[in-house]
């Protein structure tokens, strides 16, 4: 009953993401995974997302339902991840599964169920947290990691790195487990020596993998740094201003976040999960802060990048709404139903239900937004060219005499090349090339047809209309 709830409320809130379109980004992603060689998308910043679209694109080309039925898929994938994640760290299957619950939708995270410009985002977390609940697993045995699973941890945390930059960050909790949940009566530095000893290879494996990661994204010709975007600056001021702008989305703009108040909150969670003196509110609280800093000091960008850290925030809130029901009734006599659920548990996770889904009702459009608008330009676009202009010749040359994207974006030449599956498409524009305007070969300075070179010469409106310049 409970998997069922969970799973109503994500196809009831995200389900219509089914019909959803490409972004614009996506035709620029797809654009560098189709065309490069197989060997080249290796050297892609982010090879297995770029491999994902190939083959996506391959089998598929512009129709975007197979793209949704991937990321849906990997959504709900995640869902049952964040499950796992939750029942080896709190050994309860009532956090994990109002923790479900909770994470099962959030109006901000539009990116992930309308489009697949985030597929980034959802292959990093599947790796990532796939990576976590095995090795939870195994060391929750009382075991070390032999060879074979290590290689495979191993693997998974490469294809993590591999889909996105936020998985660097994943070490850092495999350590922080050791020290958070190794048993109470070993509780000592020397025993902690004894257990990293233990594993020496995996640990200097995974050093080795994680500093020659983070030198590549700082260092040599394809630095992440060259791009202003991704330019870190470090300073108190940038960390609290980011969270301002993640929490005032995390939380629907109904807190009104200063720099007191994030420190503020952000201590209180630490002091609360001491207090209580439970492990996966400690190890939560690191999930929501150690997670992000791999943009927190970057440009801010849309909610969707919180993505991988919110297990940690499902987790906390979960547990800490399961102890408060249990103080609340304390004492009272507990029995369960005929579907083996207690009274007060039903309760609870009844009374979320009733509390999230007319507030992510109510914020969806809001979060739907900015991502059907784009892509709404996109289908338009595409659905134009195969309605008017099914064919063009090989190496063809378009001229725009108008469009509303900036002199640099290269968004349009995309969209043809991908839509025609050639690379050698010419999609010149007037706002690029102002001189475009006046050469002898427009069809304005009076010049014959067949000696114009441009197999058509469009203008194109703000909302994605194409139309033939007469």
């Amino acid at each position: 009953m409970t998997a069922a709830l969970i799973l109503a409320v994500f196809a009831f809130l995200a389900g219509e993401g089914l019909s959803g379109y490409f972004a614009p980004d996506e035709m620029m992603n797809l654009y560098a995974a189709w065309f490069p060689s197989i060997a080249q998308l290796f050297r892609n910043d982010r090879p297995v997302g770029a491999l994902v679209y190939r083959a996506l694109f391959g089998l598929f080309g512009l129709n975007p339902v197979p793209y949704r039925i991937v990321c849906l898929a990997l959504l709900l994938c995640n869902l049952a991840l964040l499950y796992a994640f939750c029942v080896r760290l709190a050994k309860s299957r009532e956090v994990a599964a109002l923790a479900c619950l909770i994470g099962a939708y959030h109006a901000y995270l539009a990116d992930l169920y309308y489009t697949s410009s985030a597929i980034f985002d959802l292959l990093c977390f599947l790796f990532f947290y796939l990576a976590l609940v095995y090795y939870f697993a195994i060391r929750n045995r009382g075991v070390y990691l032999s060879s074979l699973q290590a290689a495979v941890f191993l693997a998974l945390y490469l294809l993590a790195l591999g889909s996105k930059e936020m998985a660097v960050t994943l070490p850092v909790f495999v350590a922080l487990f050791e020290i958070i949940y190794f048993d109470r009566q070993k509780r000592s530095w020397a025993s902690l020596r004894d257990r990293l000893a233990a594993s020496k290879w995996f640990w200097f494996s995974t050093a080795t993998i994680t500093v020659s990661y983070i030198a590549s994204k700082f260092a040599g010709a394809h630095r992440m740094t060259g791009n202003p975007d991704y330019d870190p600056h470090f300073s108190l001021q940038v960390f609290l201003t980011s969270w301002k702008h993640y929490l005032f989305d995390l939380f629907y703009g109904t807190i009104r976040f200063t720099d007191f108040t994030v420190a503020a909150l952000l201590v209180l969670l630490l002091g609360f999960a001491l207090f209580a003196g439970r492990r996966e509110l400690l190890f939560a609280w690191f999930v929501i802060m150690i997670g992000p800093l791999p943009f927190l000091f970057i440009t801010p960008r849309g909610f969707f990048v919180m993505y991988l850290t919110l297990p940690g925030w499902y987790l906390y809130t979960a547990r800490i709404l399961v102890l408060l029901r249990d103080r609340a009734i304390l004492g009272r006599a507990r029995f369960a139903d005929i579907w083996g659920v207690r009274p007060e548990q039903f309760a609870l996770f009844l009374a979320v239900t009733i509390v999230l889904v007319p507030s992510h009702w109510k914020q969806r459009p809001i979060g739907n937004r900015g991502v059907v608008e784009d892509y709404q330009t996109i289908r338009r676009i595409n659905s134009r060219l195969s309605e008017r202009y099914p064919r063009l010749p090989r190496a063809a040359g378009v001229l725009f005499l108008d469009d509303p994207y900036t002199p640099d974006d290269y968004i349009l030449y995309s969209i043809f090349a991908l839509h025609y599956r050639d690379k050698d498409i010419r999609v010149d524009r007037v706002k690029k090339d102002p001189a475009l305007a006046t050469k002898p070969s427009n069809p304005l300075a009076g010049e014959k047809r067949d000696s114009f070179p441009y197999a058509h010469v469009f203008v194109m409106e703000t909302n994605g209309e194409i139309r033939d310049h007469r």
